[in-house]
């Protein structure tokens, strides 16, 4: 099943620890992988040095884990941008076309997906919560929800009768009916 990340907390939430997000759902997927493939999108300097990475993942729990957070780490400290990246983490090699891996961050975060069975994804929430970080961090990719696009004047009018809509993950949804009056 494939599950999406909270916009909430990564675009709307200043002070969201997104790093340490990052790095509790990469080691934890990686349990399940064999596989990873990073490169550097943005590099912080022209010396980075290598920009891609790929190949097998440790056999050894342990191992695999350190590898990831460092990995991980890698990622963060050559990117000119925390959230541009490029990650696959997957049970078989990565990047496959068509397929979206376990862990799946292609360039930016809303371009991020998981696939996961429910059984991994629940033992994901419980990484999470043991990280401080909300359990609803992603969300299954049916519970997000597109209306046509809002508004009332002439802009939101034809952007409409164009067919646009606005999309809205589950938190987001949510908050926007709060905002608006009973």
């Amino acid at each position: 099943m494939r599950y999406l990340p909270e916009l909430y907390y990564f675009e709307e939430q200043e002070d969201f620890p997104f790093r340490q997000a990052v790095l509790a759902t990469a080691t934890a997927v990686s349990q399940w992988c064999s596989y990873f493939y990073a490169r550097v999108i943005v590099p912080l300097t022209e010396d980075t040095g290598p920009l891609e990475k790929g190949g097998l993942l440790p056999v050894d729990p342990q191992e695999r884990q350190t590898f990831v957070e460092d990995l991980v780490h890698w990622l963060f400290d050559n990117s000119a941008v925390d959230s541009l990246f490029c990650l696959f983490l997957d049970d078989e090699p990565a990047p496959q076309s068509g397929k979206t891996a376990k862990f799946d961050h292609h360039d930016d975060t809303c371009c991020w997906a998981l696939n996961l069975t429910p059984d991994e994804f629940a033992h994901l929430q419980t990484a999470w919560k043991a990280n401080g970080l909300p359990e609803d961090l992603f969300y299954p990719e049916h519970d997000g929800l597109c209306v046509p696009y809002p508004g009332t004047g002439l802009k939101a009018r034809l952007l409409r009768a164009l067919g646009v809509q606005r999309c809205y993950t589950p938190k987001q949804w949510e908050n926007e009916n709060q905002k608006r009056p009973a």
